[in-house]
C-alpha cells in the first residue's frame, strides 16, 4: 500500500508518498537487533539512526480494513514528560523520531522504562533515535539495548525525580531529519506528522481514519489540511468544538494563517527537506487542498520573535547554505513545473 502521511506546518496536511529508499528504510524487529543492540544506519554522512528501539504491541488494525493512522513526531530529552502524555491524547499508534547527543543517550534507558511499565505507552508507542556522527566517525555503531536495572514499581514511585536527572541538548537540531525518522519507523502507512509539542483534537486518529484512506489513494492529487491554532501560555488547551469556540470568542486562541501555496506529494521520496520546500514543491506539481472541518490542533504559546538561539540558527544557514540553496531550488521547480510559476509565486525562505 502506497505511503500516506499529514504534515504540519502553520496548517498540517495529509498527502500520499511513495515508498522510500532503501537507506531510509526502517530494520524490522528481527534484523534491528544484533547481539544485545540495535545496529544504527549511517544517513548522509552525518547522522546514525536507530529504528524500533521500542516498539508499539497494539497494531490498531481493525475488522474495518481501513489503514490506521499512524501519529509521526519528533524531539528531544527535555521532551519526555510531553512524550509520555502522548497515548492520553492520541488514539491509534505513535511513531517518535528522538535526537541524541552525547549528553542525553540516558535518555533511552528512562523511555525504556516507561515502556516497560506504564501499557498505555507499550501498546501505542514505537520509539526510534538518531545522533549525529562525531568529526572524524566514519561509521555507526551498535548501540546496547539496557536491561532493566530497576522495578516498575520504584520505577514509578521515583519516576519525576528520574526524569528530572536527564539532561536538556545542547546542539542545533534537525527536525527534518527527525520528522522523517519518525515517518520512515512508522507501522502504518498513513501518517500525521507534526512537531511535538503540538495538541490535538480529541479522537483526531479515528475521525480522519475513513476520509483518509477514502481520499488518499497515491493517484489523485489531494491534500488533506488541518487547521492549526496558537493560545496563551497558562490558558485551557481546548481539545472540543466547544472549548474552541470559548477559547476563540474570550481571545485566548489565534488561527494561524495557511501559508500561500501551500502544498505536499507523491514525488515525496523521503529526501529530508524542510516542510515549507516541500510545501511550495507541491504547489508547483499542482496538488489540490481540502480542509478537513472536524479537526484541529492547537500550540501552547503564540511566537511573537525569535529567540537568541533560534536567531543564531538563522544567521548561520544564511551565512552557509540559503542563498545558494534558493537559486538552486528556484531553478529547479522552474524546470520540473514550469506551467505552475504564475499559481504558486516566487519561493521565500
Amino acid at each position: 500500500m502506497p505511503r500516506l502521511i499529514f504534515f504540519g506546518i502553520a496548517i498540517l496536511l495529509l498527502v500520499w508518498i511513495t515508498s522510500h529508499e532503501d537507506a531510509t528504510r526502517p530494520y524490522s524487529l528481527l534484523d534491528a537487533f544484533h547481539g544485545e543492540g540495535i545496529r544504527t544506519k549511517l544517513h548522509e554522512n552525518l547522522y546514525c539512526i536507530g529504528y524500533n528501539f521500542l516498539e508499539s504491541r497494539e497494531t490498531f488494525r481493525e475488522s474495518d480494513g481501513l489503514e490506521p493512522v499512524t501519529l509521526a513526531t519528533h524531539g528531544t530529552s527535555d521532551m519526555l514528560k510531553t512524550i509520555e502524555n502522548m497515548p492520553d491524547m492520541w488514539d491509534g499508534p505513535i511513531s517518535i523520531g528522538l535526537y541524541l547527543d552525547s549528553q542525553t543517550s540516558n535518555a533511552l534507558d528512562y523511555l525504556a522504562n516507561v515502556h516497560r511499565c506504564i501499557l498505555a505507552f507499550r501498546e501505542k508507542m514505537t520509539i526510534h533515535f538518531a545522533f549525529k556522527i562525531s568529526a572524524f566517525q566514519t561509521t555507526c555503531p551498535t548501540v546496547i539495548v539496557p536491561k532493566p536495572s530497576i522495578s516498575c514499581d520504584d520505577f514509578l514511585r521515583d519516576q519525576e525525580a528520574l526524569r528530572k536527572s536527564v539532561s536538556a541538548p545542547f546542539t542545533l537540531y534537525p527536525c527534518s531529519l527527525m520528522r522523517n525518522v519518525a515517518r520512515w519507523g512508522a507501522k502504518s502507512d498513513i501518517h500525521f506528522v507534526m512537531d511535538g509539542d503540538m495538541i490535538v483534537s480529541e479522537g483526531m486518529a479515528q475521525r480522519v481514519k475513513k476520509v483518509a484512506n477514502e481520499m488518499i489513494d497515491g493517484h489523485r492529487k489531494v491534500v488533506l489540511l488541518v487547521r492549526r491554532f496558537e493560545n496563551d501560555v497558562g490558558t485551557v488547551i481546548p481539545r472540543s468544538f466547544p472549548q474552541l469556540q470559548e477559547a476563540l470568542r474570550n481571545n485566548r486562541l489565534f488561527s494561524v494563517p495557511a501559508q500561500e501555496c501551500a502544498v505536499i506529494g507523491s514525488f515525496y521520496d523521503g529526501v529530508t527537506v524542510p516542510e515549507f520546500i516541500q510545501i511550495y514543491k507541491l504547489c508547483r506539481a499542482n496538488y489540490t487542498f481540502h480542509l478537513l472541518s472536524h479537526v484541529f490542533d492547537v500550540h501552547e504559546g503564540i511566537k511573537l520573535a525569535e529567540n537568541t538561539y533560534s536567531q543564531a540558527a538563522a544567521n548561520h544557514q544564511i551565512q552557509y547554505a540559503r542563498r545558494g540553496a534558493k537559486q538552486r531550488y528556484e531553478e529547479e521547480m522552474n524546470r520540473l513545473y514550469p506551467l505552475t510559476q504564475e499559481k504558486c509565486g516566487v519561493f521565500k525562505f
